[in-house]
């Protein structure tokens, strides 16, 4: 099925630009509705027509959804956990976000950066790759390359609770696209399904449909906060690149992935591309510290932000579209 481009109107277009401050910035993307940045046109075909290599191992998820902490996990399970070289490279490098230069085509936040290799393709970037590609990517389903379901390399897809992926994304909004709108306003417009790259719904869905493919492992956030070291296991016996792993590299992996210490790590977060923006001297000096990129990553932080009232809309919400799938989810 073709992507068809239409340009947004009437009250959601009123509700995006006020919350994130740009006009005509946005686009809804078919087949299913989703709000997309304008510049995502440009790319969407060459998406689409990506062709797949049997060896790619790809890392998918909602935004704010932990890709980042799972994407570093990834990336060492298939480079026979090699730290240095994750030291030496930025998690950006080593494993891509497919729609990179979708997202950032604006974003005032990395400005300098986006100026800088403004004719920077990230698909291209992708296509170039030399050796197995690690690959991220936030698109749903519908958007991916075509190749995906007959190729079927290796994909891991990561879900979260809606109420604290909804919380997150609020930060990231402030931090990546500079919003000034409450997070009330983002409530509203993610419940109604006008969330970019959403419905988070439909978004989940798609892939929970396929966990029972060979080639597809479903991971829930909540677990990966609860048990990391089986998680590990999971994905190392998942990708199956040639050997088990001794207890010692588990622990050593679970070090690593600690939260504090991936706040700190320069290579698994934006900060490096931020680090010529404002932004991150103005929210520091205005919030003792600033957002970050890499923020709480706890389970139940949404009770910190919504009220009675918020917390049962979600409920609703998360019934009306997960009850009876079988698609569950941990809050605290």
């Amino acid at each position: 099925m073709e992507l068809e481009y239409r340009s947004l109107q009437g009250d959601v277009c009123d509700q995006l630009e006020r919350f994130f401050g740009r006009r005509d910035h946005f686009i809804e993307v078919n087949p299913g509705r989703v709000v997309m940045p304008r510049r995502f046109a440009e790319l969407g075909d060459s998406i689409h027509t990506l062709p797949i290599r049997s060896d790619d191992v790809w890392l998918m998820s909602f935004p704010r959804a932990g890709s980042t902490w799972a994407q570093e996990m990834v990336w060492l399970l298939g480079n026979n956990l090699d730290y240095q070289a994750a030291r030496n490279q930025l998690q950006q490098v080593r494993t891509p976000l497919l729609e990179l230069s979708a997202i950032f085509s604006d974003d005032r936040s990395v400005e300098d950066t986006v100026t800088r290799h403004e004719q920077i393709d990230s698909v291209q970037c992708v296509r170039r790759m030399t050796g197995r590609r690690f690959i991220k990517s936030h698109l749903p389903w519908q958007f991916h390359p075509r190749e995906l379901d007959t190729v079927r390399p290796k994909i891991i897809y990561v879900v979260r609770n809606p109420k604290d992926l909804c919380v997150s994304y609020y930060y990231y909004c402030q931090l990546i696209h500079r919003t000034e709108g409450s997070f009330e306003e983002l409530c509203d417009i993610f419940l109604n399904d006008h969330a970019p790259i959403g419905p988070m719904w439909a978004h989940a869905l798609a892939f929970w449909k396929r966990r029972s493919q060979d080639n597809i492992l479903f991971l829930r956030y909540e677990d990966m906060k609860r048990n990391l070291p089986r998680v590990v296991r999971e994905c190392a016996q998942f990708l199956d690149f040639g050997r088990e792993l001794t207890e010692a590299e588990v622990q050593r992996l679970c070090d690593h992935l600690q939260f504090d210490r991936m706040q700190r790590n320069p290579a698994v977060n934006m900060e490096p591309m931020m680090k010529d923006s404002t932004i991150i001297q103005e929210g520091a000096s205005a919030t003792g510290g600033g957002v970050k990129f890499i923020r709480k990553g706890e389970i139940g932080d949404w009770k910190n932000h919504m009220d009675a009232n918020l917390s049962a809309r979600f409920d609703r919400w998360i019934e009306q579209h997960f009850g009876g799938t079988g698609l569950d989810f941990e809050y605290e």
